[in-house]
């Protein structure tokens, strides 16, 4: 049986909707960097259930997924699962469901939690078929990578939106 590395970079989304792509787009960049060997990066897709095996073991799980905020396409926003809790004033990840019921289960399952960080990028099109990602969102790329980067080094949860 393989070792879980302690921390996992897990893109979500969907190729074929365009900025809705940004996760995998982005966790595909991050698949072809050298990162610290306690780093594993996964492209999560759309996200399901079957994502329950992965998040066991971790200590610490960096989400990248496309969410509406309400705010100008491009905005990055660090938040917790606590944060996609329904509520009508709440920002909203375009996989909420899926995720927080994947979570929740693995909560249900008596499993220790890691720390879990979602890194979502308000689009500008996710509506549209497409496999490129806007030239907007694609621009923002490098930065969404440094914030993960940095999110692998930090301890500590905070929120934060980044223009």
């Amino acid at each position: 049986m393989k070792k879980v590395k302690p921390i996992l970079v897990l893109g979500i989304g969907n190729l074929l909707l365009k900025d809705e792509g940004v996760g995998i787009h982005l966790v595909q960049k991050m698949m072809k960097m050298k990162l610290p060997g306690n780093v594993e990066v996964l492209d999560g897709g759309t996200a399901s259930l079957d994502l329950i095996s992965y998040i066991e073991g971790r200590k610490k799980i960096v989400v990248v997924d496309c969410v509406r905020g309400g705010h100008k396409p491009g905005t990055i926003y660090r938040l917790t699962p606590k944060d996609l809790e329904r509520d009508e004033n709440k920002i909203l990840s375009l996989h909420q469901v899926d995720f927080q019921e994947t979570l929740n289960l693995f909560s249900k399952l008596k499993k220790k939690m890691p720390q879990v960080v979602i890194i979502g990028i308000e689009p500008k099109d996710y509506s549209s078929w497409g496999m490129e990602l806007s030239p907007l969102i694609k621009r923002r790329i490098p930065k969404i990578i440094k914030i993960v980067i940095t999110e692998i080094k930090n301890k500590r949860l905070q929120r934060f939106r980044n223009k």
